[in-house]
């Protein structure tokens, strides 16, 4: 990657919507190359997608937190299990494997406290797969999201 790859994704992770010509512009190219570099960053899988950022409380999720999930086993089919359920849960938005005490951190939204625990009891714990769970509230996001950075 080069500067002018630098500055496309600059101007993408801030603005998925940018014209041809603003991106063109921004990279100093023409459009032509500018639409080349771009093709050739998603066929790579640098770029994934464009997406619109909504906002939760607009959607009625007015209960976000974090969930700490320590699995019963780490036998292969138990976590091939739980990969299963974060994928098909639409309300696990973010699932990372950890280190430390936990196996795995869950982002969950929800509509409220108790629609929560529903989800939590009747969803995730239900399953079997779970040995142990801690949940932290959201009480208010100061950054949700930045670009990443392009050293």
């Amino acid at each position: 990657m080069d500067d002018a790859d630098h500055r496309l994704l600059a101007v993408l992770q801030n603005n998925g919507k940018a014209s041809l010509q603003e991106l063109a512009e921004a990279a100093g190219l023409s459009q032509s190359p500018c639409w080349r570099r771009i093709k050739r960053m998603e066929d790579a899988g640098l770029i994934r997608g464009y997406v619109a950022r909504l906002d939760p409380k607009g959607l009625g999720l007015h209960a976000l937190a974090y969930v700490f999930v320590t699995l019963i086993d780490h036998r292969e089919e138990t976590i091939a299990g739980f990969g299963r359920l974060v994928a098909r849960e639409e309300r696990i938005v973010e699932c990372a494997s950890i280190t430390g005490s936990a196996d795995f951190i869950l982002k969950v939204a929800a509509k409220d406290p108790e629609d929560l625990e529903t989800f939590l009891m009747k969803g995730v714990l239900a399953t079997g797969m779970v040995r142990e769970s801690q949940t932290h509230f959201i009480l208010r996001q100061t950054k949700t999201r930045s670009p990443w950075p392009l050293l």
